[in-house]
């Protein structure tokens, strides 16, 4: 008995270690998001702050080029070219590192080295790519540091960094594969106040009917969108800033709203549609939200076409959808 009770607690030690995992203080992570093709790609240890108040100041120096994660660089990787708060950035690979500073903006850098450790802290001046990004005060304390993207649209996103209670978030631009702004020469001729009819693609009175009887979303949806007489008004206006050539139609706008909201809620507009260019006179509707382009499917979304006078100027328009069934036309309002 003495013998067995010896081999076991001689064979126990050689076990443990395969019955056993290793943690990290900081565990590794990958995160990846396509947006409109293009990849990114983050791979990064996640400090934590284990009851640490603060973290900028006094375990990071001010004025350190600290690697916004831990162990090995944090790198970044973007399938194609991209652009990051206004500065080109091209593919590749890159290791992220961050000077931080008490009083001034912070500066974001990417190195062309991947392979650094996180104390290598290189010179921000040998960095591929450098830009000034905000440190703002997060909405909640994140206790283990976290990188995101957000608000991501057609054309690019958020890129977020959060630790504790600072935040830092990067515009990110991406190449959409197809345009979304219009010329204001080109938008001239387009915009202004239309009569537009829609009921060949509207549901017939039986359906309306039935639909009525439902309390449901699509209920709440078409009887907003149902209880105006056809042709009625829309407008079309030009955004010069992001170059966007809006369908300005306030009807179904608050039916968007009355879908969206529940009972009893003020309805709240975040949906609309654009018109996106697609050739000499055609254009393709798509969504967006919260004044963004959100989604557009080339393959399936309606086409308009305007109908031009000899100055130019659209005098009609017919909207079309992917079988060429016609959805609805207007007129200019007032002639």
């Amino acid at each position: 008995m003495n013998a067995l009770r010896t081999a076991l607690v001689l064979t126990l030690p050689a076990c443990a270690p395969s019955a056993l995992s290793a943690q990290a203080a900081s565990e590794l992570a990958t995160f990846t998001q396509v947006i409109s093709g293009t990849e990114v790609e983050l791979v990064y240890s996640r400090p934590s702050l284990r009851g640490r108040e603060v973290i900028f100041g006094r375990q990071i120096p001010w004025g350190e080029v600290w690697t916004p994660g831990a162990n090995r660089s944090t790198t970044i990787r973007f399938s194609s070219d991209v652009v990051l708060a206004g500065e080109p950035v091209p593919a590749g690979r890159y290791s992220v590192w961050i000077r931080v500073l008490e009083q001034e903006p912070w500066v974001m850098a990417l190195h062309p080295d991947t392979t650094l450790f996180h104390s290598a802290h290189p010179p921000i001046e040998t960095a591929a790519v450098r830009f000034v990004v905000e440190r703002e005060r997060a909405a909640e304390m994140q206790e283990s540091l976290l990188w995101d993207l957000d608000r991501i649209r057609l054309d690019g996103a958020q890129l977020v960094m959060r630790w504790g209670w600072d935040r830092v978030a990067v515009p990110l631009e991406v190449d959409p594969g197809i345009a979304l702004a219009t010329p204001a020469e080109q938008a001239q001729g387009l915009v202004g106040a239309w009569s537009y009819d829609d009921s060949p693609s509207m549901p017939t009175a039986e359906q309306l009917e039935r639909i009525a009887g439902r309390e449901d979303p699509t209920a709440r949806y078409f009887r907003v969108f149902g209880a105006e007489p056809r042709p009625r008004p829309i407008r079309i206006e030009h955004d010069a800033d992001s170059g966007l050539l809006w369908f300005v139609d306030p009807l179904t706008e608050a039916a968007e709203a009355a879908f969206y909201s529940a009972e009893g809620e003020e309805p709240e507009v975040v949906y609309g549609l654009a018109l996106l260019p697609r050739g000499a006179g055609f254009f393709m509707i798509a969504g967006t939200l919260g004044g963004e382009v959100s989604a557009v499917n080339p393959q399936f979304a309606p086409i308009v076409e305007f109908e031009l006078d000899d100055a130019g100027r659209a005098v009609a328009f017919t909207i079309r959808g992917p079988d060429d069934s016609v959805q609805g036309t207007a007129t200019r309002a007032g002639g």
